[in-house]
């Protein structure tokens, strides 16, 4: 009798196969044995998806802001700390100082520096001149302000750099904290 069910259904151009496991209606019992009879819906095509379990909102800091170029969060801290210290604030935040990569990044964190001069992430600690990123890249996109870096005009180290928030988030090279010169506490700009 089977096999006459089946030359019918494809006669017929049914595309069911009569013994299919995936079509029999114990076929979608989950593991833990309960079974639902509601009627399986996908979600429409145009929602968004849900953000992940693990996503993270924007906070920290005096200020914020989410750089939509890159979806990186930014936040800055106007008490003034070392460079060191601004590094280990960061960290506890579960972030680092910030990196600038494109015209757009700097212009987010320009608005939030706007009138204070504030630490980024890059640094020419290891060799004068060669500023890195917290992840070790060079700088691809550079903002210094005409003249700058001058490690202090040649008179003393630099090798922290600054975004100078009261003249449009152009940079700076300047001390990674106090003397013998400079002030070398400043705000400082974390990003995740």
């Amino acid at each position: 009798m089977r096999l006459f069910a089946f030359a019918l259904c494809l006669a017929a151009g049914c595309h069911t196969l009569l013994d299919d496991p995936l079509t029999r209606p114990d076929a979608f019992v989950p593991r833990d044995g309960a079974r639902s009879d509601a009627p399986l819906v996908d979600a429409p095509i145009d929602a968004a998806p849900p953000p992940p379990p693990d996503a993270r909102a924007c906070a920290g800091g005096d200020a914020r802001a989410v750089d939509p170029s890159t979806g990186s969060c930014f936040f800055i801290f106007r008490a003034g700390k070392t460079r060191a210290d601004a590094e280990a604030t960061c960290a506890a935040n579960t972030a680092h100082l910030a990196i600038i990569k494109s015209a757009a990044t700097n212009a987010v964190v320009q608005s939030l520096a706007s009138g204070a001069d504030a630490f980024l992430g890059a640094t020419d600690g290891l060799t004068e001149g060669v500023y890195l990123w917290p992840d070790g890249t060079g700088l691809a996109f550079q903002n210094f302000r005409a003249g700058e870096p001058n490690n202090g005009g040649g008179q003393f180290q630099e090798d922290c750099l600054v975004i100078e928030g009261a003249r449009g988030g152009s940079w700076d090279d300047r001390p990674c904290a106090p003397p013998p010169a400079g002030s070398g506490i400043y705000a400082y700009v974390c990003q995740f």
